[in-house]
């Protein structure tokens, strides 16, 4: 999966950078991080491509805002890049490789600590995929089938990390307890 694909999926609909940016933070949480510092070069680079266009719009906080669309060229590589099939094992989790070295910390107690924030972090992010869903489930009495396309096929990735995060709070949950039995 690349950057590059999710912003030409994203600006199917006009966006700005700073839009596009907390698309990521409330969409593609579960999935996908991307910061600024990414988002506006591949934004650049894309445009150069004639993969985006960019045209300046008036902005209620301060100067012009640039806001981007994919082109039909962009469309064309986005399609492209859906019917290649599903690309996989391409998962980068920096708290798993913390985790693998956790042994490298002298102290016992700060290995538990490390383990008890990520457990927040991890309900919490749990907390966050379960409130967004019961939220389509109200606004949609016959959840999902009732969803339209727009909804449904972000609704199958949401419905992943709903489940995902959930098995790795267990884990979390787990990993804690099996540190605190070594004491």
């Amino acid at each position: 999966m690349s950057l590059k694909h999710i912003l030409l999926g994203i600006l199917q609909q006009p966006h700005s950078g700073y839009d596009v940016k907390k698309t990521f933070d409330h969409v593609f949480s579960n999935f996908w991080a991307a910061h600024l510092s990414q988002i506006y070069p591949q934004l650049k680079r894309l445009t150069d491509q004639g993969l985006l266009t960019v045209q300046d719009a008036e902005s209620s906080k301060g100067p012009n805002k640039k806001v981007y669309q994919t082109t039909a060229k962009g469309q064309r590589e986005l399609v492209d890049w859906l019917a290649h099939g599903p690309v996989t094992n391409t998962e980068k989790l920096a708290y798993l490789a913390q985790t693998f070295f956790l042994g490298a910390l002298e102290s016992h107690a700060d290995r538990i600590q490390f383990m008890e924030q990520l457990l927040l972090h991890m309900q919490h992010w749990h907390q966050t995929l379960c409130a967004i869903q019961d939220q389509v489930k109200a606004e949609y009495p016959n959840y999902p089938h009732g969803l339209p396309d727009e909804e449904f096929y972000p609704n199958l990735t949401l419905m992943l990390g709903v489940k995902k995060v959930g098995a790795k709070v267990a884990w979390v949950q787990e990993s804690l307890a099996l540190l605190q039995e070594r004491q």
